[in-house]
Parts: structure tokens; C-alpha cells; sequence
């Protein structure tokens, strides 16, 4: 294929497009994409997202870098071995609480990331976040990634004008509502809605609408009712999900204050930490005395840390190690 010579040519190993490994970069995800696909909005955000190294969100999938060619762009980006986590939705299995309160805290913390950095994510769903377990930690690091359709606010903006995008099934009502071809006043709480409709989907194996028919979200929407189903028992989840899926962006919890939620904060939640969490951030700590500097300030907190075990439970016995192996 043409796009695996355009990346051989430049000294990266192609075994599967895509997952590619490079003897200064190691193993890095690289996209590739005609010159007129390439939207240099998606550029600018790395450009963002990179301006601050010393306080780096794990929680991100990074652009390593991009280069232009005669026909083609390659993007090279931060590489993950596990997939994504419509791989977990998909499996239809019933995630204990406390791993689900783990994921949320993980991904809040990067919807938090970028919202500070003015970016808008506009398309969160399963497919783009990706997981991630570092070689021999023990422990999964979701990503949210694809940023191709990303809203960049200025400072002074806190809401802006903007056009649709993303997936209906995961889509704000402010986006959902109105004529298809205007644009709609709209912040970075669309995101928020987005992760909302995730984490339902998570723990009830379906959505509070027929995600595959456009006149039942819409239904859904107009008549803003957000019903509790008999699965979601946790008084605290709910109460956060009702928060995030207000179906006024004004009332709806921002990713920050979704961090100081009592389905994190609470007693319960911090009597839920298991030894294994508490084991891997005590791990992370000592690595990080002794100088390793891939080890982030969540890699050493208990609530942060996701055992790679607890993954392997809903997916099944994957080795995520066979595919940096099978790459390099």
C-alpha cells in the first residue's frame, strides 16, 4: 500500500498500518491521510496540549509529531495495546462499581485536561478512548483520542458558536435541537453530556433512547425525562449521571466539579479502594524515587490506578505485551 512505503521510507517498521515501530520513537500509532484530509485544526491542538510538559495529562493520547509529504500526511501519535473501550461495552458484562468510579475518574480528569486548555473534545465515545497498560506495570491508562473534530475556544470565550459534530447517539441536546445547518451556542459541557451517555451505556448495556434511530434521541431530548433504570443501584452514580445528562447545558456539572462528586469523594468510594490499587500506586511511588520519570502524580494515587487484572475480567485473558513484542 501506498501508505506503508510513504512509512518505510522514512525508517518506521510497518508490520500493521497504523501500529508501527520506529528505532528512536519505539512502538507509535501513525495516521495517515491524503494532504486535502488533513485538518491542521487537529495539529494545533497537539501544539496545545504539548505547550505544558510539566504537567502533562497521562490521560490524553498525544501527537508525537506530523510531516507532510506530496500526496499524504503522517500523524504519529502515542501508542496503546489494548484497544478501546467499546471492546469493553461491547462484551455486554457487568462492571463492579468500583472499576466503573475508577474509568470515570480517569477520563474526567482528562475531559478536565483539555476543557483547561480550551480545547472541546465534540465526538467522546467508546471507540475514542483508547486503552493503554505500560510494559510491566500492572496497571491500564485510558486515552481520549481522535481530536479531528475539536472545537478551540479563545481565553475570553466560555461558550462560542459553533457547528454540529460527533455521534448522534452520543450528542447534546444543544446540538441535537434546532436546524441541522446552523450553528449552535454551545461549551465544553457537550463533552460532559457525551461522557454522561458513556457511563450509562457502561453500566446498563444500553441507552436511555434507541441509539439506533435519530427520532427516539430525539424523543429523548425534547421530552426531558432521564428515567432511573432498576441496573444503576448506586445512589451516588445516579446523582452524578443526572448531573452530567442535564438536559440544560447551564445545569449541567462541568468536568472539574464532576471530580469533587461524592461517587468519588464519599466514604464509600475511598472504603472501595482495593489493596490492589493501593499496592500499584505504592509501587508507582518507588519508581518514581528512584528516578523514573514516566511515572505521573495519578500513577501514584490509589484512586487513580486501574489494574490491569480487573480489565482482564471483562475482556479476558488479552496479553497487552504481544503487541509491542510483535512490533518490535
Amino acid at each position: 500500500m501506498e501508505e506503508s512505503r510513504l512509512l518505510e521510507s522514512q525508517g518506521f517498521l510497518v508490520k500493521e498500518l497504523m501500529d508501527i515501530y520506529h528505532r528512536e520513537l519505539g512502538v507509535v500509532a501513525a495516521k495517515v491521510m491524503k494532504n486535502e484530509l488533513f485538518d491542521v485544526n487537529e495539529w494545533d491542538v497537539a501544539g496545545i496540549l504539548n505547550s505544558d510538559p510539566h504537567n502533562m495529562c497521562p490521560f490524553i493520547v498525544r501527537n508525537i509529531l506530523a510531516k507532510k509529504f506530496d500526496k499524504m500526511t503522517v500523524i504519529l501519535m502515542e501508542f496503546a495495546n489494548l484497544g478501546n473501550l467499546k471492546s469493553i461495552t461491547d462484551t455486554n458484562v457487568d462492571i463492579p462499581i468500583p472499576t466503573v468510579r475508577v474509568i470515570s475518574k480517569q477520563l474526567l480528569q482528562g475531559l478536565s485536561y483539555i476543557h483547561s486548555k480550551g480545547i472541546i473534545h465534540r465526538d467522546i465515545k467508546g471507540a475514542n478512548i483508547l486503552i493503554h497498560n505500560p510494559l510491566n506495570s500492572g496497571r491500564i491508562i485510558m486515552k481520549i483520542t481522535d481530536f479531528g473534530v475539536v472545537k478551540i475556544l479563545t481565553e475570553a470565550q466560555r461558550t462560542a458558536l459553533m457547528s454540529v459534530a460527533g455521534t448522534s447517539a452520543f450528542m447534546s441536546p444543544e446540538f441535537l435541537l434546532g436546524n441541522d445547518n446552523e450553528l449552535k451556542t454551545a461549551d465544553a459541557k457537550v463533552d460532559v453530556w457525551s461522557f454522561g451517555i458513556l457511563i450509562y451505556q457502561i453500566v446498563t448495556h444500553t441507552f436511555p433512547f434507541n441509539p439506533h434511530k435519530i427520532q427516539s434521541i430525539f424523543q429523548f431530548v425534547t421530552n426531558k425525562v432521564l428515567i432511573r433504570p432498576y441496573s444503576i443501584t448506586d445512589d451516588n452514580l445516579w446523582d452524578l449521571l443526572v448531573q452530567m445528562l442535564a438536559f440544560d447545558r447551564k445545569d449541567r456539572i462541568s468536568a472539574e466539579d464532576a471530580l469533587k462528586h461524592p461517587f468519588f469523594t464519599s466514604q464509600q468510594a475511598l472504603s472501595e479502594i482495593t489493596s490492589e490499587q493501593r499496592q500499584l500506586s505504592q509501587t508507582a511511588q518507588v519508581e518514581k524515587q528512584n528516578g523514573n520519570k514516566q511515572i505521573s502524580e495519578f500513577d501514584a494515587d490509589p484512586q487513580y490506578n486501574l489494574p490491569l487484572a480487573d480489565v482482564q475480567m471483562i475482556l479476558g485473558p488479552v496479553d497487552p505485551n504481544i503487541e509491542i513484542l510483535r512490533l518490535i
